[in-house]
């Protein structure tokens, strides 16, 4: 990467830490931990999402089709909570 795009990529990222600092409540910053998850849930919620826009618009609408005519996207899958329900329900193998 030349130095050009680094430099705008630091500067970009030194902007959105500065928006995320903003919208972070000071008790989440007292604390290594507490820095560390904080960062993480930005990263996760607001950063990530963006930064995947990078694949060109003919790739992101293969995938999205792949995924959209994909068996398993379609189906819906049982709940913990009814998986459990539904071993209950069987018999014990003899």
């Amino acid at each position: 990467m030349d130095a050009d795009k680094l430099q705008q990529i630091q500067t970009h990222a030194r902007a959105i830490a500065a928006l995320l600092y903003e919208e972070t409540a000071a008790e989440q910053l007292t604390t290594l931990e507490g820095i560390e998850a904080v960062v993480r849930e930005h990263v996760l919620e607001h950063v990530s999402p963006e930064i995947g826009d990078f694949l060109s618009p003919q790739l992101a609408a293969q995938v999205a089709g792949a995924v959209g005519n994909s068996k398993a996207f379609w189906e819906k899958s049982p709940s913990p909570k009814t998986k459990r329900r539904h071993l209950k329900s069987k018999p014990a193998p003899n």
